[in-house]
């Protein structure tokens, strides 16, 4: 496998309005430590057309995934009326093709980490050469939390990858990664369905083998880049419908998304550092503090836009805590976390939980607070 693993995005849920993305950061995929051990850090990206966000707008489902069947796509990547296309594709204007198309790239997203996930369990257990065998004294099964994925959104992208709007380098990617991500997809999900596969002296597992050990390096070389280009893009579409919010007055859901942002800030920071909860006594602190000041500042006007009557009724909202608290325990386990940070003593991570000052339990609380806000302003 590569020796640098890059940014690593994973989605936790999709909608048409927010794409909820996981970051997760690492040193090589072989040597497994925070890729599927750390619960990953978010990234917050909106991608909302314009006047969306009322109670009225359509729902997600209906405006992406029901809305362009297989068939559709296929005569939409077929039509040698490009101009036809620019102007309109079965009643979606240019704007929310983008939006689709975007959908589309993220939720590829979300199935590419969860491959990736798969290779860094499966070579847990195998030996990472190119002759099949068994690593001693593992105490794990052959599988271990190896799942395979269908390749239907794999499919839907490759038929949007020939699409307008042109996504440059994404659309490429798309391309170049199809057969090394469909082979791995298909491998991986014969593997988790086997019973037999000891069976002849392991017979049906080197014939996996040979397939996971000629495509994750060529997979990987070009899944890091398109998870990259996804998570800037991401970012930009974020910082954007912040603004919008910003400038329509709608502050509590403004407030709300920005919390979630500065989480996401905080993360990167640390992985930026080349950090996780392996070696967390060696964060600097410094631009974490300054976060940690801009999270406190934004939960306190959040709190101050929900005390105000007119302020939920301009946003529709009945409940005037929103978030139960859950701000206010992003800001806990932020505190905690640089504690443990500056303790010089690292957080305990041997058992399946995230323990009080990880970056695992800071990324689990801000995970709620993603739910959350789907739960309130999405969903």
């Amino acid at each position: 496998m590569p020796d640098k693993l890059g940014s690593v995005y994973n989605i936790k849920r999709i909608c048409y309005n927010y794409s909820i993305l996981f970051f997760l950061q690492e040193e090589t995929i072989v040597k497994k430590s925070s890729l599927t051990k750390l619960t990953a850090a978010l990234v917050v990206t909106a991608i909302i057309l314009s006047g969306c966000g009322s109670a009225e707008r359509e729902q997600p489902e209906e405006a992406g995934r029901k809305g362009l069947d297989r068939e559709t796509f296929t005569e939409m990547a077929e039509s040698e009326s490009t101009q036809e296309t620019k102007e309109t594709v079965d009643g979606f204007t240019p704007e929310e093709m983008d939006l689709i198309k975007y959908n589309y790239y993220v939720e590829l997203n979300n199935d590419i980490v969860e491959i990736m996930d798969s290779i860094d369990y499966y070579f847990e257990v195998v030996a990472y050469e190119e002759e099949f065998s068994l690593l001693p004294d593992t105490g794990l099964t052959y599988g271990y939390r190896v799942y395979g994925k269908n390749t239907d959104i794999l499919d839907d992208c490759v038929m949007l990858a020939n699409m307008e709007p042109d996504y440059g380098e994404l659309d490429t990617m798309v391309k170049e990664m199809e057969e090394p991500l469909r082979a791995l997809m298909d491998t991986f999900l014969d593997i988790s369905g086997s019973n037999d596969y000891a069976e002849n002296q392991y017979q049906k597992a080197k014939e996996y083998h040979a397939v996971v050990y000629a495509n994750a390096d060529v997979f990987a070389a070009v899944a890091y880049d398109f998870v990259d280009e996804i998570g800037k893009l991401g970012n930009e579409r974020m910082a954007e419908e912040e603004e919008r919010l910003k400038e329509e007055g709608l502050l509590i859901n403004y407030n709300a998304s920005r919390a979630i942002s500065i989480g996401r800030a905080v993360l990167d920071e640390a992985y930026s550092q080349g950090v996780d909860d392996e070696n967390l006594t060696d964060l600097d602190l410094t631009e974490i503090r300054k976060l940690h000041d801009e999270l406190v500042a934004v939960v306190a006007d959040f709190d101050a836009a929900t005390e105000d009557n007119d302020q939920l009724v301009k946003e529709s909202l009945s409940n005037s805590r929103p978030f139960d608290g859950l701000l206010d325990g992003l800001i806990s386990a932020l505190e905690w976390m640089m504690k443990q940070a500056e303790s010089g003593v690292l957080p305990d991570m041997s058992g399946s939980g995230a323990p009080l000052g990880s970056m695992a339990h800071f990324s689990y609380v801000l995970g709620q607070c993603i739910d959350r806000y789907n739960s309130v302003f999405v969903d």
